[in-house]
């Protein structure tokens, strides 16, 4: 039996969209974030959502927006907004289309809000902008892509998120932190064996508190209270504001990475390393984004306590 012409057109279009999928379940992070900056930069009139840019890549809302955050700098909501306004400002000063459909240009459903949003990014209201001939300091998607790519440095992203946890108890097991990998072994066996009703999820966490030149390694989940089994090892640590640091082992990361170092020494915003005890320490968080420290595409979150100098 031939095929219809259609028959044949929707089994090429399956292959085609088969393929495409393929291909876009095998890009790396930086290659989905990438395309996903084109296509907001292509469509700044119509209503981007989360959902829908993480759809697009076969990946899910929140950890579409935990990597674009981490690779962007901002969140996606924020860059969506600052993309829009800067092209609303390059067409205030080189065209003459009536205020209000360059808002709806820019996927603002009203002269108000659109008014509202370019003045607190701009400072005055579009009319004024243009009135004054003023032009926009434009940077293309490219330029963007070249230099969040520059940021990595030794598996690290080097301007990190500025975060807040309360109090964190973890429940695990402690060591030389020389031997982590043992330690991490020593908390497994527990962990399998040994109930743990008051544990607040599977994440797990990995303390180390620095002491001169020894270490101490406190691994673990968090619990909502002490209240575990005396077979396990319990570290409290303080609220506290941490600086958030995406890293990927695969790519040489090491906690003493000289990147965050670098990053308390110079940063502009004031933050300096917070201690525990009078000690220096750091917190490893491994959520569903960590897959093994051979994989390419594989997150670790650290963090480094702050406080305000």
């Amino acid at each position: 039996m031939l095929l219809s012409d259609t028959m044949i057109s929707l089994i090429k279009y399956s292959q085609t969209a088969v393929s495409w999928r393929e291909r876009r379940m095998r890009m790396s992070s930086f290659e989905r974030i990438s395309l996903a900056m084109k296509y907001i930069d292509s469509h700044l009139a119509e209503d981007i959502s989360i959902e829908r840019l993480a759809d697009m890549f076969y990946l899910s809302p929140y950890y579409f927006h935990r990597t674009f955050s981490a690779i962007v700098g901002k969140a996606i909501a924020e860059y969506i907004r600052d993309r829009r306004l800067e092209h609303a400002a390059v067409l205030l000063s080189e065209t003459d289309k009536p205020v209000i459909e360059i808002g709806l240009e820019c996927g603002y459903d009203s002269a108000q809000a659109f008014s509202r949003a370019f003045k607190n990014c701009y400072g005055m209201p579009p009319t004024e902008y243009r009135k004054r001939g003023l032009y926009p300091m434009v940077t293309t998607v490219g330029e963007l892509i070249v230099k969040f790519t520059n940021r990595l440095r030794g598996g690290v992203f080097v301007n990190p998120r500025i975060i807040r946890k309360e109090k964190l108890i973890i429940a695990g097991a402690s060591g030389d932190g020389n031997r982590t990998g043992e330690v991490w072994e020593q908390f497994m066996k527990l962990y399998e064996t040994v109930e743990m009703p008051n544990k607040l999820s599977d994440n797990g966490y990995e303390v180390r508190i620095y002491d001169n030149d020894k270490c101490t390694v406190h691994v673990g989940v968090a619990v909502s209270d002490a209240n575990v089994d005396g077979r396990f090892s319990v570290t409290e640590l303080p609220a506290s504001h941490y600086a958030s640091f995406d890293v990927y082992p695969a790519r040489g990361y090491e906690s003493e990475n000289s990147a965050m170092d670098e990053w308390l020494a110079n940063n502009d915003r004031g933050w300096s390393q917070k201690l525990l005890g009078g000690k220096p320490y750091v917190v490893e968080f491994y959520d569903e984004r960590y897959t093994g420290n051979d994989d390419a595409e594989s997150i670790v979150e650290i963090w480094v306590p702050v406080r305000k100098a």
